[in-house]
């Protein structure tokens, strides 16, 4: 008796290892003046690919804007909450691209595009609906 609740423990301990996938995502980067750029152009290339335990794979591209185009840094990494999901932020100095996606390897664009694989319904369940906040908006634009 003893011998097959072992085996049943066993079973199980070994279905939920096997069970259990990690997203893989490219992780390298990319400084200026570097002179390997397969980071940028061609990750598979790199050979740098990570199981990671975190949500979101990321490719995060800093340019110049003057001289535009420029690339400053490139990062590709895995996390759990990117700074931005998807958006291109600039200021006087720099343009910044952010980019996530949530399947294997989804990371492998070049960045200055969002990425066509993201799930628009992920992470959907953390919003919140506030009841009457609508109503409460409708009556302050009518009384304009």
């Amino acid at each position: 008796m003893l011998a097959n609740r072992n085996y049943c423990l066993a079973f199980l301990l070994l279905f939920v290892i096997c069970s259990v996938t990690a997203l893989r995502c490219y992780t390298c980067s990319y400084t200026n003046g570097g002179l390997d750029k397969s980071c940028i152009l061609d990750p598979e290339s790199a050979h740098q690919i990570t199981n990671c335990s975190k949500m979101y794979c990321i490719i995060v591209r800093q340019e110049l804007v003057r001289p535009a185009g420029q690339v400053v840094s490139f990062i590709r990494d895995c996390q759990d909450k990117p700074l931005y999901l998807n958006a291109v932020k600039t200021d006087t100095t720099f343009k910044t691209y952010h980019r996530s996606c949530t399947s294997d390897l989804c990371n492998d664009s070049d960045g200055t595009h969002a990425a066509t694989n993201v799930d628009p319904n992920f992470g959907a369940a953390a919003n919140m609906i506030i009841k009457g906040k609508l109503s409460y908006y409708r009556a302050k634009t009518n009384k304009n």
